[in-house]
């Protein structure tokens, strides 16, 4: 009897213990918003634990909290003369410790008018000097979007502002109607090319990001207007930031998928030195497409990428840091062998796309005070592409049409020293210089004679200065001010940009605030465009485009925000922009505003203009409650001005993009979590130019009819994307399935047209219709 009451004693115990929940540590640092300093003392708070669990920062800033439950949870942070910021909905699992990096603003008040409020800061932007057309977004919100696929340039097409192609393939964006060359791109302070695998010359977009958000932290993401330390860019800037390795444990993470693997590590050299390091490697053959879509047949895409971070405090001496990132894309065409099977133009073409990148940074950030640091980079970076074109003749050679080989490379060096003059005024002064070279080499069929040989060549390097100086004051509690001045300077063609910013934030009540914001930017086109040169005889060959200015524009934002509660907030912005000296073809109806990348042989001039204007809005209920939802609208207008002087659409003039994105959790058994997300995205088609038919075939290439260009569009688009998750949490490792369907509905809206001489048509060039994709990882 006896023995039998201990066995069921036991037994219950056993049963406890395996029902307990999982516990995790959760490690973080909070520092001053503007100093980036760490304080001393910080209250961090776990909400709704009983009993209260909590913990206080050290000396530097750092804090360690113990046995946290697995799930989602909650931080309140507090610190005496500085605002109080609630953290919601933290994923805490298993398999990995949380790092929370907290940032506080300083509170600037009359004693009289002392109110503790906690806030819930997830869409404040990381960086201090930001007051306009920004918002911050973390790794966890691009794991978790549907149809993100763990891209960060997919996760940011949900803001308002920013509308995504039509081509289920492309993440490529438009920012408020303007071209997507405008983007700036930034890891970690420091400017790089376009880090998208099959990306083309002179976009910002590709397939998928070179990094998976594996490696990320807090980024910020900016559409209009951005502070002063941001230069060559016209339509907005992508500044992410690489997050620091474990620096007291060594974890990993592995994931399978039909789209291929996913590798990551880090962990510390030594626990004594903090210093620490973090890798991911990605491989995929989506070879797969093919047996999904039919018009994938005979594709064979493939990429692989690399990205680290290595983190080297170095005590008074300050914190060294190299980051890297390196990509490799492949995609072939090849023919159908059986001419009796040929039936277009593309059952005939052989091709082969290579696209290589790499960025690799060292920088180092030292303190000389509590109130000031200095950090300075030096970086390089290399991007090429390789396309080679060809048809397969009816005796089955290949006639070779287009061969394009280009490499550029960048070295680049920049200093920034930021220094809190007190609670109220806070200076950021920075200085760049980059060496940048170009190389390139474009053959093709020259359709007067129907050779194949050389178009044009073009190798040779320049410089580019960048400088700049800003300051953000609090003149009062409630009113906030930045300005700054960014100016370039391109030593080519010895052209300059001198570029004013200022943005204003007045908030007269707690939960109401209104920005009004002004930039002045310019770009400079791709390094291409001004060095390739054109063979005018055997003996001479010209540059026509060296001495190119910058393309400029106005930013005028207006907007508002109001906090419904805590976790809802509805934001409005309404935005003009006026372009100018934008390169046109003289008398000619082209323009580079619409330019989707690729490479020029034309003679351009700086005499084109444009104007956007549109409203953005956005309500969102951050994740609390085991729930989310994301909506914005954005309506607006976009024209231009070619070399011949008549208004037309842009290209990306599509007037309207409405998001919805939602997701439910439910926690299942204590510590396994079910994640249903869903969105919904509705977008106006692009104007284009239609293909004159009736030339094209009597020239056997493609004719557009520049008569109607831009005048009419494409058919408008409708995405539904689903993505369903379940977390697992074990006692030391923790597993996610995931479910991801991107075009749910199986649409297939056309992108544009091509002409087809085979048959002599015009046919559309079709997206891709349902992607699903399936994956399983673990976290140890």
């Amino acid at each position: 009897m006896r023995r039998n009451f201990m066995l069921v004693i036991i037994s219950i115990i056993s049963i406890s213990m395996f029902a307990q929940t999982p516990m995790q540590t959760v490690r973080g640092r909070v520092t001053d918003f503007d100093s980036k300093s760490g304080l001393p003392g910080a209250n961090v708070i776990l909400l709704n634990s009983t009993p209260l669990t909590g913990s206080t920062t050290n000396a530097e800033g750092y804090f360690v909290m113990e046995k946290v439950p697995v799930g989602r949870q909650s931080f309140k942070i507090s610190y005496i003369g500085y605002k109080t910021v609630i953290r919601p909905g933290i994923m805490v699992s298993s398999g990995k410790e949380v790092f929370l990096s907290v940032e506080l603003p300083e509170e600037v008040f009359a004693a009289r008018e002392v109110e503790i409020k906690a806030t819930v800061d997830k869409d404040k932007p990381v960086n201090s000097m930001a007051m306009v057309s920004a918002r911050s977004f973390s790794v966890e919100e691009s794991r978790r979007y549907a149809g993100s696929a763990d891209d960060p340039m997919r996760a940011v097409s949900n803001f308002a502002g920013v509308a995504s192609s039509a081509d289920v393939n492309s993440n490529q964006i438009v920012i408020r109607g303007n071209s997507p060359k405008g983007l700036l791109w930034r890891v970690d302070g420091v400017d790089i090319p376009n880090p998208n695998h099959y990306a083309y010359v002179g976009t910002s977009g590709g397939g998928l990001t070179m990094f998976s958000s594996q490696v990320l932290s807090n980024s910020d993401f900016y559409t209009a207007a951005f502070p002063a330390e941001y230069g060559n860019a016209l339509s907005g800037v992508f500044d992410m930031r690489f997050r620091n390795g474990n620096n007291t444990r060594h974890e990993f993470a592995l994931q399978v998928g039909i789209q291929g693997l996913d590798v990551s590590a880090e962990g510390p050299f030594s626990r004594k030195s903090g210093a620490s390091y973090l890798f991911n490697y990605r491989y995929s053959i989506l070879a797969f497409l093919q047996y999904i879509d039919p018009g994938m047949k005979n594709k064979i895409p493939s990429y692989q990428d690399l990205s680290f971070k290595i983190n080297l405090p170095a005590g008074k001496a300050g914190t060294f840091s190299i980051v890297g990132i390196g990509g490799i894309s492949r995609s072939k065409f090849i023919p159908e062998k059986d001419s009796a099977q040929w039936q277009t133009l593309e059952d005939r073409t052989k091709s082969m796309l290579n696209n290589n990148m790499g960025a690799l940074s060292l920088s180092h950030q030292v303190a000389f005070s509590r109130k000031s640091f200095l950090r300075s980079f030096l970086s390089g970076t290399y991007n090429s592409i390789a396309f080679d074109n060809g048809y397969l003749t009816p005796s089955y050679t290949i006639q070779p049409q287009d061969s394009v080989k280009q490499k550029n490379y960048r070295f680049t060096g920049g200093t920034t020293f930021n220094h809190k003059f007190g609670p109220k005024h806070t200076n950021r002064t920075g200085l760049t210089y980059a060496r940048i070279f170009y190389n390139s080499d474009i053959k093709a069929v020259n359709p007067s004679v129907g050779s194949f040989s050389e178009v044009y060549e073009g190798r040779g390097n320049t410089d580019l200065v960048q400088c700049y100086s800003e300051s953000k004051i609090e003149i009062t509690g409630n009113i906030a001010i930045n300005a700054g001045l960014h100016v370039q300077y391109f030593l080519l063609n010895r052209h300059y940009a001198i570029e004013p910013r200022i943005a204003v934030r007045w908030q007269p009540a707690r939960d109401h605030a209104f920005t009004i914001g002004y930039g002045k930017h310019a770009q400079t086109e791709d390094i291409g465009l001004y060095l390739t040169g054109i063979q005018v005889t055997p003996e001479q060959n010209v540059q026509p485009n060296r001495k190119l200015d910058f393309s400029r524009s106005h930013h005028f934002v207006l907007g508002y925000d109001y906090t419904i509660r805590p976790a809802l907030r509805l934001k409005v912005e309404g935005y003009y922009q006026l372009l100018y000296d934008v390169p046109v073809i003289p008398g000619n109806y082209y323009s580079l505003i619409n330019s989707n990348g690729g490479f020029y042989s034309d003679t351009f001039v700086n005499d084109g203009t444009g104007r956007n204007a549109g409203i953005d809005i956005t309500l969102e209920k951050f994740l609390t409650r085991q729930y989310y939802y994301l909506v914005t609208v954005s309506l607006f207008d976009s024209k231009y001005k070619g070399g011949d002087g008549i208004e037309r659409n842009t290209r990306y003039n599509s007037n309207y993009v409405v998001n919805i994105v939602a997701g439910k959790e439910w926690t299942i058994r204590k510590k396994n979590i079910l994640g249903l997300n869903l969105k919904t995205s509705l977008t106006g088609g692009e104007y284009y130019v239609p293909i004159n038919l009736e030339q094209s075939k009597l020239q056997h290439q493609e004719v557009l009819n520049e008569a109607l260009a831009y005048k009419e569009r494409l058919p408008d688009f409708y995405y539904i994307d689903l993505t369903l998750t379940y977390r697992t949490n074990h006692r030391k490792f923790s597993g996610v399935w995931a479910i991801q369907v991107k075009n749910l509905l199986n649409q297939k809206p056309p992108s544009g047209y091509i002409y087809n001489d085979y048959n002599q048509s015009a046919e559309p060039v079709v997206s891709m219709g349902v992607v699903p994709f399936l994956s399983y990882k673990v976290e140890f």
